[in-house]
C-alpha cells in the first residue's frame, strides 16, 4: 500500500514539475488526485497524456492541449487554429482536476477524469488515448 501511495504521489509531483518547467516560471498546474492504476506500467504513458493535457488545459496552453489530439480529431476540431480558438474562449478560468482510473481498451486506453472550475460542480468525462500516445475522444462519461 505505501509503494502504491508513493508511486501516485510521485506521479503528481512529476505532473506538477513538468508543466511548471515546460511553461516557465508562471503558475503551475497540479491534479488533485491520480488513481493508482496510473502507476501500472501499461498505464503510465496514458496517464501522463492525459495529465499533460490536463494542465495544458488549466494554464491556457491551447495549442499544447490540442497537439496531443490525433490527427482526424484535430481535424474535427478545425486545425491546430480552430482548436486553439476554441479553448482560448475559457482563457483564464482555472481548473481542477483529477484522474480517477485508466483501463486498457481495444483501441488503446481509457481515462476516466473529471475537471472543474471553482465554484462549479465536477463534470466526469473520458478519454480515449491511442496506441500511438494521442488523444482521440473525450467525451462525458455516460
Amino acid at each position: 500500500m505505501k509503494a502504491a501511495f508513493g508511486a501516485v504521489a510521485t506521479l503528481s509531483a512529476a505532473a506538477t514539475l513538468w508543466a511548471g518547467g515546460l511553461f516557465g516560471s508562471g503558475p503551475t498546474s497540479r491534479p488533485i488526485f491520480v488513481s493508482a492504476s496510473c502507476q501500472a506500467p501499461p498505464n503510465a504513458a496514458a496517464c501522463a497524456v492525459a495529465l499533460r493535457y490536463l494542465a495544458a488545459l488549466d494554464l491556457d496552453r491551447g495549442r499544447e492541449a490540442c497537439s496531443l489530439l490525433d490527427e482526424p480529431t484535430l481535424e474535427a476540431a478545425g486545425g491546430t487554429d480552430g482548436c486553439s480558438r476554441t479553448l482560448a474562449q475559457a482563457r483564464g478560468i482555472r481548473i481542477q482536476y483529477k484522474v480517477v482510473a485508466v483501463n486498457r481498451s481495444p483501441l488503446g486506453w481509457t481515462v476516466r477524469f473529471a475537471t472543474w472550475a471553482e465554484g462549479d460542480a465536477p463534470l466526469r468525462q473520458e478519454m480515449l488515448v491511442s496506441r500511438q500516445g494521442l488523444i482521440v475522444a473525450v467525451v462525458p462519461e455516460p
